[in-house]
């Protein structure tokens, strides 16, 4: 069933998102690549690759990528140790997470492991509720998720609250909403906002105040620091990390809009089950530096 000839094949077509580009990663023919997949599917009795542009994985293909990526893993990590020279060998390490935590405490945890361990991270940003379906995908080995129930084969591991603290400038919040803040001001003032998938922020104005995506004048800007500058700016408002906006707020350069309900998000680090020496040892540190560096 696993001729992994076969499953490189699927693997390319999934991560160049064409036959063709595949063809090349794998130096064979475009016409080869179709064989090999297509002997594949016939093997499992299903379709493993939906013909698109990019072509994508089925459920069942990215179950198959999952394990021949995590095989991988182990095989790279088994064939050092046995040449016994697994520590002078750098090891790649896609690991899935939100621009927050990226921004904020994520690479001072890890920074003393993957140097000593020789990791090279491969780090994908996504929403923290979007993250995990990069794991289950076989994307990433790891990631950090605001889910807290792990996939299927994975184990999921508490790291701690990320507390978000929704601000303004003084002038902003005098101009927007000298009466409060409630429905009302909400729907007229500038919201800034990470994309739209941005699920604090909407989620936050919509179990509070019934506020919709539609409700309110929005500003999109896709990046933590930038975010901040443009609410610095009084460009509007934004629900930022308490660990990059403490300071300011301590200052009164910037207010608290909501200083008695803060947004809280609970982060888990989830993984494979069975993890290689090196993933083990990532996993441990993250979270020995997670709970020292977030509330608990």
């Amino acid at each position: 069933m696993f001729d992994y000839k076969l499953l490189a094949a699927l693997d390319a077509v999934v991560q160049e998102g064409n036959f063709d580009k595949a063809a090349r990663r794998l130096c064979i023919t475009q016409s080869a690549v179709s064989q090999r997949l297509r002997l594949l599917e016939e093997r499992f009795g299903q379709m493993l690759v939906v013909r698109g542009t990019p072509a994508r994985a089925t459920a069942a293909g990215q179950r198959l990528l999952r394990h021949v990526r995590q095989v991988g893993l182990l095989e790279q990590e088994l064939i050092g140790d046995l040449q016994g020279d697994v520590d002078d060998d750098y090891v790649a390490l896609p690991v899935g997470l939100n621009n927050d935590s990226l921004s904020t405490w994520f690479l001072d945890a890890v920074g003393s492991v993957v140097a000593r361990e020789r990791l090279l991270l491969q780090l994908t940003v996504e929403d923290e509720g979007h993250t995990l379906a990069l794991l289950k995908n076989g994307d990433v080995l790891g990631c950090v998720s605001s889910t807290a129930t792990p996939a299927t084969g994975c184990v999921s591991s508490r790291l701690g609250l990320m507390r978000y603290r929704c601000i303004a400038t003084p002038a902003f919040a005098a101009r927007h909403f000298s009466g409060g803040v409630n429905r009302a001001s909400l729907r007229q003032a500038p919201g800034i906002i990470f994309n739209r998938r941005d699920t604090l922020h909407l989620g936050t104005l919509e179990s509070r105040f019934n506020i919709g995506i539609g409700d309110f004048p929005v500003l999109i800007v896709p990046s933590v620091q930038s975010l901040l500058d443009a609410v610095e700016r009084g460009l509007g408002y934004g629900i930022c990390p308490e660990l990059q906006v403490a300071g300011r707020l301590a200052d009164g350069s910037l207010v608290d809009l909501l200083p008695d309900e803060p947004p809280v998000v609970t982060l888990y680090w989830h993984c494979w089950a069975l993890q290689t020496p090196r993933l083990e040892r990532f996993s441990a540190t993250l979270l020995a530096e997670a709970q020292q560096r977030l509330p608990q």
